[in-house]
């Protein structure tokens, strides 16, 4: 089973575009705005790459 990439909007602070929307291979990375983003879990493959670029730690794999 693929692990999916979570977000913890609590530890996003909202005030600039997502470091991670560029990294996602997948586009499963969703942000309208300034809002924290969204991670659409169909696309989402798991490769871990949001989960190491954000400086936050607001991505998490879920358990």
């Amino acid at each position: 089973m693929l692990r999916k990439a979570i977000i913890i909007k609590e530890r996003c602070p909202q005030d600039h575009p997502c470091p991670a929307l560029p990294k996602c291979p997948t586009d499963a990375i969703l942000q309208k705005g300034y809002n924290a983003p969204e991670v659409i879990e169909e696309k989402c493959i798991g490769c871990g790459k949001c989960v190491k670029i954000c400086p936050t730690g607001a991505f998490q794999f879920e358990r």
